[in-house]
């Protein structure tokens, strides 16, 4: 059955969508492609697109999901260069695919959405928005808004780093003026950020000091290379493309299992944790370096990372690694618990995001004057990461329990995207100003979540970004892909309550 793209007055809603990195782009396409619905604006924040790809820009980034897989099902990019694409590559990808379907040219860049509020007189959103150029603000209504600023969007900067007196930076906010060539660097954390950048500026830096809290469980990076042949194949031989992609796919689902504490998973888990031993005890061949990089804590509870090149960066005779507590920071000396001191020149954090701060409290006011964010706090209430009771109209991508641990993210983006343009349709269809999920449909999945969590390892005892203060996993989705796809692949009517016209 196809959708219904108009009102029965032949109009169509008005549609805000912020951020242009993956999600919204994927957003604004899906309504054109979908609905024919071109009465949308995009709002972002830096000057280019590209969201996390054109924020992170560190030496070495890249993405842990195969090329294959981290692009658009209706838009594959046959001419990737390599099985793991480095982050210029990708940021190039999604910039072609928004030239293709002239998405570029209707961006409002340097444009900061303030506060967001639902006006229920109206049955409309009003919108705060700043140009960052000249300063000027305006307020604009739409019936619709699709929020794509993605959870890896705030960086995390710990206070006791403001102390340091020389140059430092978070690795989401890369300091390309300042030269490491033959400077005393100190890099904080150890998880994917830092496994990335090390070896990649290592050669660079007279001495490198590394403070972990507790290490990383790694897996090798097999990153041969696509040649002509491969690509000849992917662009003109019917269905190998499409076959390769659905092997990856296969392939990443099936590594779901590795992170399940259910018995009948128990030797896919036990050979993934062997592989990580036998990569550590390969390639690491000082003992107290190797027990300083061993994990311990259930594999999978924080984020997996592919590397090959970290563990011999690490051995390198200019690498510092320390595992004390840091004691204090200030002028350029860091002083650990056990009293040693490192002088450094810059310093590097590479520390994480704030996952759980899409939005400043007081920014998005929803329902009855709800301060969405503060009512959710660290305990999102929603529909499938999608909306929930406080946002009629509003649709989050990779929104609460929605991110991964074992696939690509935009498998999610796609078919959250394509509900919400279900969900449009049912309003044009059913004559509706305003649409809303039920406070059962959204307790119902939370619970969900929350009882399947129980049997992943995600609910072990670690410090994971996946996890609020409380222990709870908020973050990502229990299962695999397919299982999340196959609850939203029809509108279901009853889990929502609307509000015709008038």
């Amino acid at each position: 059955m196809g959708y219904t793209k108009t009102y029965k007055n032949g109009s169509t809603p008005t549609v805000c969508i912020i951020g242009a990195g993956f999600s919204g782009i994927c957003a604004a396409i899906r309504l054109e492609t979908q609905l024919n619905l071109t009465s949308y604006e995009i709002f972002e924040l830096e000057p280019e697109l590209g969201g996390t790809w054109w924020s992170n820009t560190y030496p070495g980034v890249g993405c842990d999901i195969r090329s294959h897989n981290y692009a658009f099902s209706f838009e594959p990019n046959y001419d990737w260069s390599c099985v793991y694409a480095g982050g210029a590559e990708i940021l190039q990808y999604l910039r072609s695919v928004a030239r293709k379907y002239r998405i570029d040219n209707k961006i409002q860049f340097r444009t900061r959405v303030g506060r967001v509020e639902w006006r229920a007189d109206l049955k409309k959103w009003r919108i705060g928005i700043e140009n960052l150029e000249t300063g000027e603000n305006t307020e604009k209504y739409f019936d619709l808004v699709f929020s794509g600023m993605g959870p890896l969007r705030v960086p995390k900067i710990p206070q006791e780093f403001e102390g340091f007196e020389g140059p430092k930076w978070h690795t989401a906010q890369w300091n390309h003026e300042f030269d490491l060539t033959g400077k005393r660097v100190a890099v904080i954390g150890s998880g994917a950020s830092a496994i990335q950048v090390v070896p990649a500026i290592v050669d660079k830096v007279k001495s490198l000091e590394f403070y972990q809290r507790s290490a990383t469980y790694i897996i090798p990076r097999s990153n041969g290379r696509y040649n002509a042949v491969w690509r000849f194949f992917f662009r003109h031989i019917p269905f190998f493309h499409w076959i390769y992609y659905k092997y990856l796919y296969t392939v990443a689902e099936f590594t779901l299992h590795a992170f399940s504490t259910k018995w009948q998973h128990k030797l896919v888990r036990l050979f993934m944790v062997w592989g990580t031993w036998l990569v550590r005890r390969t390639q690491i061949k000082n003992k107290r370096l190797r027990a300083q990089l061993t994990p311990h804590y259930e594999m999978g509870c924080r984020r997996i990372v592919v590397s090959s090149d970290f563990y011999p960066a690490m051995q390198r005779s200019n690498v510092h690694v320390h595992t004390t507590e840091i004691q204090s920071v200030k002028g350029n000396t860091i002083t650990l618990k056990d009293g040693t001191t490192q002088e450094v020149d810059a310093l590097i954090l590479a520390t994480g995001f704030n996952v759980f701060e899409l939005m400043p409290e007081g920014r998005i006011l929803g329902k009855d004057g709800c301060d969405v964010l503060k009512t959710w706090g660290q305990d999102p209430k929603t529909y499938y990461g999608i909306t929930g009771v406080e946002t009629p109209n509003m649709f989050f991508l990779l929104g609460p329990n929605t991110a991964l641990g074992h696939n690509s993210v935009l498998f999610m983006i796609e078919t959250q995207v394509d509900y919400a343009i279900k969900t449009i349709s049912f309003m044009m269809q059913n004559e509706l100003s305003s649409i809303q999920a039920t406070g059962k449909a959204c307790q119902d999945f939370v619970d969900e979540v929350e009882e399947k969590m129980k049997g992943m390892v995600w609910s072990s005892n670690c410090l994971s970004w996946y996890k609020n203060d409380q222990g709870r996993v908020t973050a990502l989705w229990y299962g695999d892909c397919s299982s999340y796809a196959k609850r939203l692949r029809k509108f279901k009517p009853e889990h929502f309550l609307g509000v015709r016209k008038v």
